[in-house]
């Protein structure tokens, strides 16, 4: 396999406010090339539209302001963090094993945040993990146990936002871009080989299938890095012959290129899957009411609210991505472990419904729209009702994922008004659902705290 060396010296600064020379990366040859045209070959694999569910790790040095205070880049005191951070407790096998019970067929561990601290074995920086107090490679550590549990694990990157959060004083962070409107301060190619340089090095040591953007990069400073760097990533795939996915928000890919990803509690939604969308994309979202790092007091949201929550995202063609941010000691708290195995146990009788299935013509009916026009970043608590209704396909089976218990045990469903079928079961249950033309009459299932599935053939 030939591969194109770039062989100037790239003189960067990192985020200690020193600089270094680094050999630039080393780009990978393939048929993939730095342009639109070209990345237009990319297909999305069918591991990752059929996986539906993962796993989102934010963790590292930021986690210890939320013991006090805020975990948010820009107003925290990062270098004092970096040196106290130790993750003494981070036990990468208990991790992978409880993330594997919760149904999740695919991890996205944060390497670094917008503070540029590296959790794995970095030569761009000297803030690492590895350099640092703790002395380990804990991207190393979760992708290997991630792997052993038989799933899929990805990485994420956040240090393009170190240009604005991190310098001094700091900028403000720009909005995602309209069609007309100036573009803010940019960048610097200083900056921009630095950061370049990081991706290249995630992808090269740990080959995550699935890469993970957050905003920023819609800048127009970011276009030309965002199309080389997916062509290396890409070309980089098919050395390792694995399919991979490559997210991102807003408008920073075209919709050919890579997968869009829409966050929870954004506030800046660009895009809203007010039906289903024809391209697969995914859906990140927190396990708590508001924060991405753990904090002491944050409010675990009800596992029947997140699976009704998935269901609305599966329906429209999405995946779910579950944010589970450890404590700064590295372990879980016994509430997101709840979580995590309230979720397995439901998929492990509904999930059918979910992984390997596609929309049906509709994706649903009912008072409560989801994600959808309405939608901005912090749905309501426990909005959905026995009304509304998730549709998905596999086969010719047609899969009614009910958000709510019907009190008397009787349901209506309206888009199947005139539809025949041979039977009618509810997952979980051992006896036939009874019905008539689009009324169900429901026998008792094993819980009704959270959504449940007809099954129709």
């Amino acid at each position: 396999m030939f591969r194109i060396l770039v062989a100037s010296l790239l003189v960067v600064p990192c985020v200690a406010g020193v600089t270094r020379a680094v050999d630039a990366p080393v780009e990978a040859a393939g048929a993939f090339k730095p342009d639109w045209n070209s990345l237009a070959q990319y297909k999305c694999p069918d591991w990752f539209r059929d996986g539906k569910f993962g796993i989102f790790v934010h963790w590292g040095p930021q986690t210890i302001a939320g013991e006090s205070g805020s975990a948010d880049g820009s107003k925290s005191p990062w270098k004092e963090l970096a040196e106290k951070f130790s993750g003494e407790k981070f036990d990468a096998k208990h991790l992978a094993e409880m993330f594997r019970k919760s149904g999740a067929k695919y991890v996205v561990q944060v390497a670094e945040h917008h503070d540029a601290y590296a959790l794995y074995d970095s030569s761009l920086t000297p803030w690492s993990s590895v350099k640092m107090k703790p002395k380990r490679d804990f991207v190393a550590e979760l992708s290997a146990e991630v792997r052993k549990q038989g799933l899929i694990w990805g990485a994420s990157s956040h240090t393009e936002e170190n240009w604005w959060f991190y310098s001094d004083p700091p900028r403000r962070a720009p909005p995602a871009p309209l069609p007309g409107r100036p573009a803010p301060p940019q960048p610097d190619k200083e900056f921009l080989d630095w950061w370049y340089a990081r991706l290249v090095e995630i992808v090269d040591k740990y080959h995550p299938q699935i890469f993970w953007f957050d905003w920023c990069i819609e800048q127009p400073a970011y276009e030309p890095y965002l199309q080389k760097f997916a062509a290396h990533f890409y070309n980089r795939a098919a050395e390792w012959k694995k399919d991979v996915v490559l997210n991102y928000k807003y408008y920073a890919f075209p919709t050919n290129t890579a997968v869009l990803d829409i966050s929870w509690n954004t506030g800046r939604i660009s895009w809203q899957p007010e039906r289903i969308n024809p391209e697969p994309w995914q859906f990140d979202t927190m396990s708590n009411r508001k924060y991405w790092f753990w904090r002491a007091d944050m409010e675990m949201r009800p596992t029947a609210e997140i699976l009704c929550e998935m269901a609305d995202v599966v329906s429209k063609n999405g995946n779910y991505l579950l944010n589970i941010p450890p404590a700064p000691d590295g372990t879980l708290t016994e509430g997101q472990e709840k979580i995590l195995t309230e979720i397995g146990q439901w998929l492990a009788i509904n999930g059918e419904a979910i992984y390997g299935t596609r929309p049906w013509k509709n994706f649903g009916e009912g008072p409560t729209e989801g994600l959808g026009p309405k939608f901005q970043g912090n749905p309501p608590k426990a909005p959905w009702t026995a009304q509304d209704i998730r549709f998905t396909t596999k086969g010719d089976t047609i899969y009614a994922i009910v958000l709510a218990w019907p009190e008397n045990g009787k349901l209506t469903i309206k888009s199947l008004a005139g539809t025949k079928f041979r039977s009618v079961s509810l997952l979980g249950a051992n006896n036939l659902v009874k019905i008539a033309d689009a009324s169900f009459e429901l026998p008792a299932p094993a819980r009704r705290d959270g959504p449940f599935v007809l099954k129709l053939r």
